[in-house]
């Protein structure tokens, strides 16, 4: 506004002066007569001008300082409308969330009531890696039930000395009487064919919640005698014919911690090649070291604690192999029956205490539940050290074998102790395992041919797997198991045509085992092909292992004394679901 006056007033003053020098042009005369009056009207003007600038020069400093507090007045209102936005956006943001939140809750407790509602009728159910399953929502109760089927080639080839003995002596190196030993020339020296080796059922999973767990497995017993009778299984009247049988039946009680109690009817911890399950082995089957130690299932009450690199198992039993027994069938005195009937080896145990201690060096203990290691897993490295002590329930004084006394088995009447250590050493991708077992029986009734305080006996294998593909896996295993010879425990699988004779496996015997195969993991773990062949190189003397094992379930056969050594070629077919 000043300069726009300023203006004004130049121009005016331009046009003054420019009258004057219009004047000046006119004549002297003129500018002469009238140079008072004008130099007094000049400065009456420009005392005017000055006089306006300066109101003007106020003016505009009012109005400056006007223009400064509005500014001011402004920006606090600024200020002011900027923190009423915010607290109103703050109130705005804070009702939709909350709006919002109250709908959520809403659908949710809506669509909890109508699951609530719908528990029982619509379990949840599917397939796992532990098989198929069905549970509630809660997960308080769940089943699984998983499945395994082998199906088995398998052919034996007995030496010729073996199969010279056995046709020129008929009741040499079978477990039966003269009376129904085979005749003369009637022993192949070749047998072969198809078997169903294991069809399993397994069931498991907790109730009320997952520290209540439970077990059962049921077992498609194979028959191994099916010879005894002619025709087999489809024999009318046939004894020997197979079923269905319990295998395990167990609760488990979860105590948190890394503690577990077990009851029922499962393994006892002995052997680690023996607690490893049937669909994990490395080899078409268990070794024969295993199957002479091995103290299989029984029934008891177990204690285990697992930590991070330690182990520890301890059970109170029935004894090795009294599986499916009832508690009072066996009788523990000489009150019923005389020498050599009284219970002939068929009861209980009067106590037995399995304990195992387990140490991984390093890896997890899950990686150890094969006895293959598998490309990509885990490298790791275990030791383990297992015991079994038990006294057999037979009473005293009864005949156990002939005139010299000598156990049948681990039900006799005398005191078994039976320990083993081992390591394994898996690489992801190759496996070492190998393990020392030995058991002596002591505390045997003496006889007047025999008063011999114990009979020791021996088991080693060695064994190894490697892949050379990520589905094929090349093995091979040693073994090595001994019988000592007493003086008196040497009744040889020999007979005549008067003495019946029987494959005991405290008899005296040496022999060792090699066997070399491959798998092929045809669909992962689910489909597996195992195909080997394995040989002895001396007869192999006993039926039944020290706990009852059959060796039937090996392929193998038992041999007479003096024989060489047999061949047996094993492929097997494995599926799991």
């Amino acid at each position: 506004m000043l300069r726009a006056h300023v203006a004004i007033l130049l121009i005016t003053a331009a046009a003054s002066a420019a009258q004057s020098g219009v004047g000046d042009g006119v004549g002297t005369s003129a500018t002469a007569v009238q140079s008072t009056s004008g130099t007094d009207a000049n400065t009456a003007a420009n005392s005017q001008i000055l006089r306006e600038m300066e109101a003007l020069r106020k003016q505009n400093a009012a109005l400056a300082e006007d223009m400064e507090a509005m500014r001011k007045q402004n920006k606090s209102l600024e200020g002011s409308v900027a923190d009423l936005q915010v607290q109103q956006n703050g109130k705005w943001l804070s009702e939709e969330r909350a709006k919002e939140v109250r709908n959520v809750v809403e659908d949710v407790l809506k669509d909890a009531d109508s699951r609530t509602s719908l528990t029982y009728a619509v379990p949840t159910a599917g397939f796992g890696d532990r098989g198929f399953f069905i549970a509630s929502p809660d997960g308080n109760f769940r089943l699984n039930l998983s499945g395994q089927l082998q199906i088995r080639y398998a052919a034996n080839f007995l030496s010729s000395r073996d199969y010279s003995i056995l046709n020129a002596n008929p009741g040499a190196g079978v477990n039966r009487n003269t009376a129904d030993a085979p005749s003369s020339n009637s022993y192949n020296k070749s047998t072969y064919g198809f078997e169903i080796r294991r069809m399993k059922l397994d069931f498991f999973g907790h109730v009320i919640d997952p520290s209540w767990q439970y077990r059962l497995i049921l077992i498609y017993n194979q028959n191994q005698n099916a010879a005894a009778v002619p025709a087999g299984n489809n024999a009318a009247g046939n004894g020997g014919s197979s079923n269905a049988g319990m295998e395990e039946a167990m609760v488990i009680k979860d105590m948190g911690g890394g503690f577990k109690i077990s009851v029922g009817q499962f393994k006892s911890p002995f052997l680690r090649e023996e607690i490893v399950s049937s669909r994990r082995q490395l080899a078409v089957e268990r070794s024969l070291v295993d199957q002479m130690f091995s103290t299989k299932f029984t029934q008891g009450v177990m204690g285990t604690w697992t930590g991070d690199h330690l182990m520890f198992e301890a059970m109170y039993n029935d004894g090795g192999s009294n599986a499916n027994t009832g508690a009072t069938a066996a009788f523990n005195s000489e009150s019923v029956g005389s020498p050599p009937n009284l219970n002939n080896g068929a009861g209980f145990t009067q106590w037995a205490i399995t304990a195992h201690a387990g140490w991984l060096a390093y890896g997890h203990w899950n990686d150890f539940n094969d006895l293959s290691s598998y490309p990509g897993e885990g490298e790791g490295l275990m030791f383990n050290a297992w015991l079994n002590m038990q006294r057999g329930g037979e009473g005293a004084t009864s005949a156990i074998q002939g005139t010299n006394n000598i156990p049948l088995n681990g039900n006799s009447d005398a005191e078994f102790l039976t320990w083993s250590v081992d390591a394994s050493w898996h690489f992801g991708g190759a496996n070492l395992f190998s393990y020392f077992v030995m058991n002596t029986a002591y505390d045997i009734p003496a006889t007047t041919t025999n008063n011999i305080s114990s009979i020791n006996s021996y088991g080693a294998v060695v064994q190894g797997g490697y892949f050379i593909t990520n589905t094929v896996e090349l093995f091979g295993r040693w073994e090595w198991l001994s019988t000592q010879n007493k003086g008196v425990n040497d009744i040889g699988n020999v007979g005549n045509a008067t003495t019946p004779t029987v494959a005991n496996v405290f008899n005296a015997g040496r022999t060792s085992a090699y066997t070399a195969g491959f798998n092929w993991f045809i669909h992962g773990r689910q489909i597996k092909l195992t195909t080997d062949i394995g040989f002895t190189t001396a007869p192999l003397w006993f039926n039944n292992g020290i706990y009852g094992a059959g060796v039937a379930g090996t392929n193998y056969r038992i041999e007479p004394d003096g024989g060489g050594g047999q061949i047996v070629v094993r492929s097997q077919l494995q599926l799991l679901f």
